[in-house]
């Protein structure tokens, strides 16, 4: 899956965007660089705290740090309608940690001791690739209809601690990724005067994917080491993408310069999951009615010809 994923990312590198208003020529083409600064709070945070367990679990605190995402962006112009492709890659990765209380049970209990309930603090560490293509149709002077998509992947390293009451210690590292894609439709609303553009773009989507977390553990005898815990969930997800912001036209330098606010949010729909039996309590179906949010300001500078 990952180098499927690999070779979507491959095919669409080089290709940039830039959201521009419609230009006086027949056909322009523009290209430059993109960039987000993003805050990711991901739907497997729920998982990855141990919250996913019919017996027990209940998070205590989540944290987030924010990644930097840049890429190449095309846009090309006409007088009804513009195309933008736009491809961003982690520069930084995003940084998960959380704490939680959790009371589970698991088959390598039978051979070891019974597992007490424990609190669990760990950390997870993502890089992002983002991809998104839009066609904007012209409506009039101000509105445009947007149809297109997006893809998303991931994939990440974490490890954790357990603190078993009354005292006991395990230790676990974490291998995961995540993949989501589909379509959106929406409305642009577009406002230019003296070289300046006003945009707000309000879309709604639907999207495909998988989640993957593979967990291993010390103890019980290194048994959850040798076989490790695997969770395996397709999912549906419905939600929306909106973004607003400014640009700026330097028409003598054919140069385009913009920033703006950009909110991804889906919630999610379990559709098959394919655990880990080792995992007596399991709770099957987590991911239903858990939210995948993306927000944070984005950037770009480019050409236009």
């Amino acid at each position: 899956m990952k180098k499927s994923m690999s070779a979507v990312l491959a095919l669409a590198a080089g290709m940039v965007i830039i959201a521009a208003p419609t230009p006086s020529r027949a056909i322009e083409v523009g290209f430059g660089l993109s960039g987000m600064y993003d805050m990711w709070l991901p739907a497997f945070r729920y998982l990855h705290a141990g919250e996913a367990c019919k017996l027990a679990g209940e998070g205590l605190k989540h944290d987030n740090d924010g990644g930097l995402m840049l890429g190449p962006e095309l846009g090309i112009y006409t007088m009804d309608w513009k195309l933008n492709l736009q491809v961003l890659f982690g520069v930084t990765k995003n940084d998960l940690s959380y704490s939680s209380a959790v009371w589970d049970a698991t088959v390598w209990n039978f051979v070891g001791p019974p597992s007490p309930p424990y609190i669990m603090i760990g950390e997870g560490s993502t890089r992002r690739y983002d991809a998104d293509l839009k066609v904007a149709v012209r409506l009039n002077d101000y509105f445009n209809f947007n149809i297109g998509g997006r893809f998303n992947y991931g994939d990440g390293e974490g490890s954790q601690f357990r603190f078993h009451i009354p005292l006991a210690f395990n230790y676990g590292n974490d291998s995961y990724h995540i993949w989501q894609v589909g379509p959106e439709l929406g409305i642009g609303f577009n406002y230019t005067i003296e070289g300046f553009t006003i945009y707000l773009d309000a879309n709604v989507l639907v999207n495909g994917g998988n989640n993957y977390l593979e967990r291993k553990l010390a103890w019980p005898g290194l048994f959850p080491y040798v076989v490790p815990f695997k969770y395996d969930t397709d999912f549906l997800g419905f939600g929306f993408d909106t973004d607003a912001g400014v640009s700026y036209y330097i028409e003598k330098a054919h140069i385009l310069l913009g920033m703006g606010f950009r909110w991804v949010g889906v919630v999610c729909v379990s559709l098959s999951d394919y655990s880990s039996t080792t995992d007596l309590t399991h709770k099957e179906g987590w991911m239903t009615g858990e939210w995948d949010h993306l927000y944070g300001l984005t950037f770009n500078v480019g050409f236009r010809f």
